[in-house]
């Protein structure tokens, strides 16, 4: 198969193009998020996000996942299929729908009831009441499209999906511009106001794009059911393969979410027995996960694209028993996800202290960015290993390894931040997540082709000889076009630095675009 015939790298690029659209979009966002909130009300917008994350994680996420592997395994040949149990791709998802709208629509009645419990005594910020009333409203709508998308990553066609992503991110983004626009005229608009307005640009935006999955998937609904109605299905019950694969998912998702829920809200916690004030220790946490932590996953559009549409890939490998697939796509995985990571690290150790004094009007936010910039290569490696673990079926042991990296961050959390601050926790997270990449690659270590000098060795000399000589050609064009916005100039050093890298590689043969056709 050649390399653009390739399902699997088709729906990468789709998404990553669709990715990285919709994360410059929302890259942008947070920009003007930050200004209109300032960094406290920013810090008090990021605190919905466990609510959000928790609820996510009920009804939508192990259904998701459930859904794309139940669809991915019944593809199999006919050979396979004799000895295995397959469902009926269209089932599959009314089913999955049927119940993630029931667990969402719960959940949003329990939430908007219980609102301000939540914000007083789990969030430990009162103000965030209002704003998880009005979060309540989108887990329907958000339910029905992570089941839409999960069947769409389950045939492996990533066009609806990637389209819904952007959709919802420019109607969430033009709804709150707009409403805050028109406010402004009257000079009615506050900080706390457009927190609340924000809020309901996330339902906003889940409900648009809600409405593109249902009219994406009516449109081609008698295609999908002629195709259904061709093929021999199992006729056990498809509520049964799918609640039993979804609780599984669900039940270790939902502890994972409920640690990382745990982490965020006792980051502001931590500061203040630190030593700061509430309103400092949110100002913090704002410009952490609102300036910072954006910067350092944006360029994990890539990788978690490729590790949507490796689920399923890896999945329907297992059925058929195509184990030189899965040795293939692990060493491909592996290699790529090193050489992309090692890139940003360059990029935001050398630029991330000027990156987020340009882009935020922030240094505390560039020294967060030149710190985590150390992530970037175990993060990115761990988002597609666990993807493959999963896609194996071997949901426990990402559990496992995923708690135990999340142990290290609340220990650190819990015990250092209070004592020397945030740069402790910040210092955990590298420590947690470079475990956490280690013991999958131990796991997976028997389908790694590992090659150090081509992976590690040679990218990394390559991008300490670009880096060093860029800081020359930045001041040059610095000094020499002082009119020119630095924004645009960070622009083009990071573009000439990326051509010259993966020039080098290719001429060094690190990289070989034939080996992933």
């Amino acid at each position: 198969m050649k390399f653009w015939q390739s399902k699997l790298i088709k729906g990468t690029l789709i998404l990553t193009i669709a990715g990285i659209i919709s994360r410059l979009i929302g890259f942008a966002y947070k920009i003007y998020l930050a200004d209109i909130l300032g960094s406290r009300f920013l810090g008090l917008y990021q605190l919905i996000f466990p609510v959000y994350g928790i609820c996510f994680t009920i009804y939508g996420a192990g259904i998701q996942t459930a859904i794309s592997q139940l669809i991915a395994s019944s593809d199999v040949s006919e050979a396979s299929a004799k000895h295995k149990k397959v469902y009926s791709p269209y089932k599959i998802l009314l089913t999955g729908c049927l119940i993630s709208l029931s667990a969402a629509i719960l959940l949003s009645l329990t939430v908007f009831t219980f609102s301000d419990f939540i914000a007083a005594k789990l969030l430990l910020e009162k103000e965030c009441a209002s704003y998880i009333r009005i979060l309540a409203f989108l887990f329907p709508f958000c339910s029905i499209s992570a089941c839409i998308c999960g069947y769409y990553y389950g045939i492996q066609n990533a066009k609806i999906p990637a389209s819904a992503q952007i959709i919802e991110q420019i109607s969430r983004v033009a709804f709150v511009m707009g409403i805050c626009f028109a406010l402004s005229f009257n000079n009615k608009t506050s900080p706390e106001l457009n927190c609340v307005i924000a809020t309901a640009g996330m339902t906003a935006g889940e409900f648009a794009g809600c409405l593109f999955n249902i009219l994406a998937f009516s449109k081609n609904r008698h295609k999908n059911l002629k195709k259904a109605s061709s093929q021999k299905y199992s006729k056990s019950s498809v509520m049964g393969a799918l609640l039993s694969l979804s609780i599984m998912l669900t039940s270790t998702k939902l502890i994972i979410s409920i640690l990382h829920s745990v982490e965020s809200i006792f980051i502001p916690a931590a500061l203040r027995k630190y030593g700061l004030s509430s309103s400092d220790a949110l100002s913090i946490y704002g410009i952490l996960s609102g300036m910072a932590v954006p910067f350092i996953l944006f360029p994990s559009a890539i990788t978690t694209s490729f590790a949507v549409m490796l689920l399923p890939s890896i999945a329907k490998a297992q059925a058929d028993e195509d184990f030189n697939k899965i040795k293939t796509s692990v060493t491909l995985t592996a290699k790529y996800s090193l050489i992309i990571g090692w890139l940003f690290t360059c990029l935001f150790l050398i630029y991330g202290k000027r990156m987020g004094a340009v882009f935020f009007n922030c240094e505390t936010a560039g020294s967060y960015i030149t710190i985590l910039a150390w992530l970037c290569p175990f993060l990115y490696l761990s988002t597609t290993f666990t993807s493959i673990i999963n896609g194996l079926g071997h949901t426990q042991f990402t559990f496992i390894t995923t708690v135990i990296s999340l142990a290290v961050k609340i220990y650190f959390l819990i015990a250092l931040v209070p004592v020397y601050g945030i740069t402790a926790y910040l210092i955990g997270t590298l420590i947690s997540q470079i475990l956490l990449t280690f013991m999958s690659a131990f796991h997976l270590k028997k389908y790694i082709v590992m090659d150090s000098v081509r992976w590690i060795l040679l990218p990394c000399l390559f991008l300490c000889i670009i880096g060093i000589s860029s800081r020359s050609l930045y001041m040059t064009i610095y000094n020499s076009f002082s009119g020119m916005p630095e924004m645009i100039i960070l622009g083009i050093i990071s573009a000439l630095i990326t051509a010259l890298y993966a020039f080098l590689l290719l001429i060094s043969k690190c990289i070989d675009l034939k080996e992933i056709g």
